[in-house]
């Protein structure tokens, strides 16, 4: 750009003038002043008593203390909060887990002697609490319409609960008390229209999709005029849920939006600076915006409408014009740098940055997320393992962990036993050296790999907490460039609005403590390297206890009941029924070893595994593979038209075998369970298609002829004549039947004619040549 343009000056304008506009509202609308009378609502609907946490009952007592300390009369602050004076009780509080909990993840003990939700009766101190509900907040409306003046202000503040319109996310409701009692954003602006249009309106919004409220500013859904009257700051927006309202929070404290947003005002009463210290202290996936934000942006993408190009494109080309002077936005800069640092991120300048970036996380979070699943589950097993052992060795703990022994605990009692079990629990495990650097192991891979999971989405928030800041410099350069008068001035009004100051609370003391930096990106890289789980490719389950008796193997037998293509493990010849013993010499012994074994040994490096096929043991070299980011998919159903497979290894339990489908047909493959209650619905009209159709009907079960006996000693000849035994899954595999019952009608041409799953005397077996007449007559 040639040296004598205008536009590094007409940015630094620009900037000069929005923090001019800034302070000069930040002035006049400081609550010290005399400026008009200040009220505030403060609203928590709740729900029910399930969802409506604690932590929206502290939001409420914070924020109250703050206006009190802000010298904000008690009268003048009113609070909808779940029922109101109600003595019910109707706030669900837990206490936060024992240190050391995870030793009893996935053991029957977890739920047990986990903190469960108790609830208390909503209150605040020196407060009365009115119900959430419609009924209660419309009438107030109404009689604030009779008070409230032009140049008075009033705070409304809405804590956690939200619900997305998913026909027109712009109209998301704030969700209230009671089953089906919610307020959209229709509804508020009706609410906020009876008042006088010269009442400013400051929103402070937490709720999950909180966004759309951000809409207020404009008189109609089909406006462009900014009201001036109506504006706020927003924990995120109108597509994304909230963190602070996610119930796996509700036992925990100064966690999201609200938290910091009023500790932020504890130190500096302006809640336009409180938003900005917001961007970089709150650690969670929250996008916060304010109204200004939403206004900019939709001035951008009109005009990049207007000039035939996309937003992203339309706001880098402003940022270019930003950066020829970088001096005149040193705070938005330095804003930049502080989210980047905090999340250990780089500090972007254009909005094609962000999306290159954007784009990369969600893939890296999905493998940390699988990682960690995968290290559960090992920790799990590993888990039950040891509690069982040591049950065993101290046999006096047997009473007092069983069913009798823990009914009827109380909430402090249950904290108690925990207490004193996990201790006992981790000096049994140190005794043995092995088995405790396994379970460390297994639990920092699924500790780490989760943290790194949750950083990986906070990082994708606080990229677009980035772009918003880069849509603002660039709507700064807009305004001060192209923009009409009309916008400028819109635009300075809603900044002003923005401007809230409250009085008399820097002197607080702050209640939150600054946090480290996330680690770098790099380091998270590295970390996904370091918990890399390895991989064979199989579904397994652990080997019948009638067969571990009978051949007598270990505990750690493993039934492997399907083998995934192109996977290390078909490469080593493993197959659907054979059972995995261990590593030659050092069989597994506990169940679900195998997974460990597979997850924990080096990458791309043979193994040997002893395995058991029928009456042979054999040994297969099995090369572990990086575990993959997407579950590969097993065989589906052969389709219409093809060639039937053959029965695999199947065992005739009754009735003869076919020797083959290509010339022996027509056949009804039935596969079936004696423990599935559809399967038993249908057999009479299997019965009836045998019967009418003339085709046989052959019913395959993996189950063994123990589970067998009892199941036909009582139904007797009311079944198919031919069942066959599939022990090792063969068939079902090749069948791609992932669910029963299931069917599969075979011509005489030994092709496939049709199929189906699943039954229901409504639908049918749903199979050709089969119509709904003849099901009803058949039957």
């Amino acid at each position: 750009m040639p040296s004598n343009s205008p536009l590094p000056y007409l940015a630094a304008l620009a900037s000069i003038l929005f923090l001019a506009v800034t302070a000069l509202a930040d002035e006049a609308l400081d609550l010290g002043a005399d400026e008009g009378r200040f009220e505030a609502v403060l609203v928590n609907g709740g729900g029910s008593r399930k969802s409506n946490f604690q932590s929206h009952l502290l939001h409420l007592r914070e924020l109250y203390e703050l206006l009190l300390a802000s010298d904000v009369p008690p009268d003048h602050i009113t609070i909808f909060s779940a029922d109101g004076t109600d003595p019910q009780l109707d706030v669900a509080v837990r206490d936060r887990s024992v240190d050391a909990a995870w030793q009893l993840d996935g053991t029957r003990l977890s739920a047990k002697l986990d903190p469960r939700t108790t609830y208390v009766n909503s209150g605040v101190d020196g407060a009365v609490l009115k119900p959430a509900t419609k009924a209660e907040i419309g009438p107030w409306f109404e009689a604030a319409a009779e008070r409230l003046r032009p140049g008075d202000t009033l705070l409304l503040y809405v804590t956690d609960h939200g619900a997305k319109n998913a026909d027109d996310p712009w109209n998301n409701r704030i969700t209230l008390w009671g089953k089906g009692e919610n307020l959209s954003v229709e509804e508020l602006r009706e609410l906020l229209g009876r008042l006088h249009p010269g009442v400013r309106v400051v929103l402070l919004m937490s709720q999950c999709y909180s966004g759309a409220f951000a809409d207020l500013m404009e008189p109609g859904t089909e406006s462009t005029e900014a009201a001036a009257g109506v504006c706020g700051y927003f924990a995120t927006t109108e597509q994304r849920p909230a963190y602070g309202c996610y119930p796996q929070n509700y036992d925990k404290q100064n966690i999201g939006y609200s938290f910091h947003f009023i500790d932020a005002l504890r130190g500096e009463p302006h809640f336009s600076s409180a938003q900005r210290e917001v961007l970089f202290t709150d650690r969670t996936p929250d996008v916060p915006l304010k109204t200004s934000d939403v206004y900019l942006e939709r001035v951008l993408e009109r005009a990049a409408k207007r000039s035939g190009t996309t937003l992203n494109a339309f706001v880098d080309r402003l940022l270019l014009e930003a950066w020829d002077d970088k001096a005149a936005w040193e705070t938005e800069i330095r804003l930049l740098d502080r989210i980047g640092q905090a999340f250990g991120f780089f500090s972007p300048r254009s909005l094609a940055e962000i999306e290159e970036a954007a784009n990369r996380l969600p893939a890296v979070g999905r493998a940390f997320s699988r990682y960690s699943n995968a290290w559960q589950a090992s920790l799990d097993d590993l888990n039950k393992a040891v509690l069982k052992r040591f049950l065993k060795a101290r046999p006096e703990w047997g009473p007092r962990l069983g069913a009798k022994g823990l009914e009827g605990l109380s909430e402090d009692d249950r904290r108690a036993l925990a207490l004193e079990l996990l201790p006992e629990i981790a000096h049994y495990v140190q005794s043995d050296t092995v088995t405790s650097a396994r379970r460390e192991l297994l639990w920092r891979n699924a500790t780490d790999s989760r943290a790194a999971n949750y950083r990986m989405q906070v990082r994708l928030g606080a990229l677009l907490r980035m772009k918003s800041v880069l849509v603002r410099v660039a709507g700064q350069v807009y305004l001060a460039s192209r923009a009409s008068e009309y916008e400028v001035r819109e635009h300075a009004s809603l900044v002003g609005c923005e401007s809230l100051a409250l009085a008399g609370s820097v002197s607080m003391p702050r209640l939150l403590q600054e946090q480290e930096p996330f680690p770098s990106f790099d380091e998270d890289l590295a970390l996904a390297e370091r918990v890399l789980p390895g991989w064979m490719g199989v579904r397994f389950r652990p080997a019948h206890d009638d067969d571990r008796d009978e051949m007598g193997l270990e505990a750690g037998a493993t039934d492997i009941t399907a083998v995934f293509p192109d996977t290390p493990a078909e490469a080593a010849g493993l197959e659907a029924g054979d059972i995995v013993l261990g590593p030659p010499g050092a069989p597994f012994t506990e169940r679900g070893q195998i997974r460990e074994w597979v997850m924990t040994g080096p990458i791309g490096k043979p193994r040997a595994l002893q395995i058991r096929r029928g009456d042979d043991e054999l040994l297969v070299e099995l090369t572990p593979s990086t575990y993959p980011l997407q579950q590969p998919a097993l065989p589906g159903p052969p389709k219409a038209g093809n060639e039937a497979p053959p029965l695999e290894r199947v065992q005739a339990y009754r009735g003869s075998l076919p020797e083959s489908l290509a010339n022996k047909g027509p056949y009804l493959l039935f596969f079936w369970a004696t423990w599935c209650g559809p399967c038993k619905q249908a057999v009479p009209e299997l019965l009836a298609f045998e019967r009418k159709q003339g085709i046989r009907v052959i019913a395959i079960t993996d189950e063994r002829s123990a589970q067998l006996e009892p199941f036909f000693e009582t139904r007797g000849d009311a079944f198919p004549e031919t069942v066959v035994i599939d022990r090792r899954r063969g068939t079902f595999q090749t069948y791609g039947v992932n669910g029963t019952p299931s069917f599969v009608l075979i011509g005489k041409d030994g092709k496939i004619h049709g199929s189906a799953s699943g039954y229901t005397a409504e639908k049918g077996l749903d199979l050709p040549g089969w119509s709904w007449s003849e099901k009803k007559r058949g039957n």
